[in-house]
């Protein structure tokens, strides 16, 4: 299975432990890219298409370690493997912002899809910010982590899913969501809006497995360093709800740490 993300710091937080996730259940052999820019829009992506730019930085991963290619072109990252599936993401900022999207993520499609044809189009539905997080990024959702959620499903099933050529929107933002109504509360991120290094990741990772690659996050034995079985627990609970649920908030049963 080939996966190579379009995206930004968010799809590095996404796809960072995906194939030590889906190794650990037993998948078979994997090979991951990420192109990334931090902050990158879809309107940026779709700019440096037209434009050919070697603007990215392409990552790889096809046996549990990235390494990265620097100056790298969109057309170039997806000639380079015959993909099973490509992601896309907006940027954080504007994820909740529907008149963002267009006509970019269109205009994206269409150059995917032109050459890399054989590849399923998903769609990564990202987090909303931490409560206390201080950023004008956050200022149009009012510094309100509710408004924000909100305003990014919204976009999604405004935007997003009309579009037919996608097979899937991966929940991470509802699965983030879920977590913080656990004992591990609003402290996901190691900066108001990367995800932790440790189990925020790893809830991101454990629902883009879930959702891709049919992985069930009970059958992974792989854990971050740092997180313990409790921290697991929830983890794996709140991806496994959010797959079920991705556009509603389902309350964690670890309200308390186990």
């Amino acid at each position: 299975m080939k996966i190579l993300a379009v995206g930004n710091s968010f799809s590095d937080d996404t796809m960072e432990y995906v194939y030590r996730i889906a190794r650990s259940a037993g998948e078979g052999e994997l090979s991951l890219g990420n192109l990334y820019i931090g902050g990158c829009s879809l309107e940026t992506h779709a700019a440096n298409a037209r434009a050919n730019a070697a603007a990215y930085e392409y990552r790889t991963d096809d046996a549990g370690e990235w390494r990265t290619q620097p100056q790298f072109r969109l057309g170039d990252a997806l000639s380079a493997q015959e993909w099973d599936v490509i992601s896309l993401q907006q940027a954080s900022p504007l994820s909740g912002q529907p008149q963002s999207y267009e006509p970019f993520l269109s205009d994206l499609i269409v150059y995917v899809r032109a050459r890399a044809p054989q590849a399923k189009l998903v769609w990564n539905m990202t987090w909303a910010y931490q409560a206390d997080f201080v950023s004008e990024t956050f200022a149009p959702y009012g510094y309100n982590q509710q408004r924000m959620y909100e305003n990014i499903l919204a976009a999604v099933k405004e935007k997003v899913l009309p579009h037919a050529e996608f097979s899937a929107a991966v929940p991470c933002g509802t699965a983030v969501q879920n977590a913080r109504t656990s004992f591990l509360g609003d402290a996901l991120t190691r900066d108001g809006f990367h995800l932790s290094y440790g189990v925020g990741r790893y809830i991101a990772g454990l629902t883009f497995a879930k959702t891709v690659l049919g992985v069930s996050p009970e059958r992974v034995s792989f854990v971050p360093a740092g997180v313990g079985e409790a921290e697991r627990a929830v983890a794996v609970e709140s991806a496994k709800n959010a797959c079920v649920q991705p556009y509603a908030v389902t309350p964690s049963v670890y309200g308390e740490r186990p």
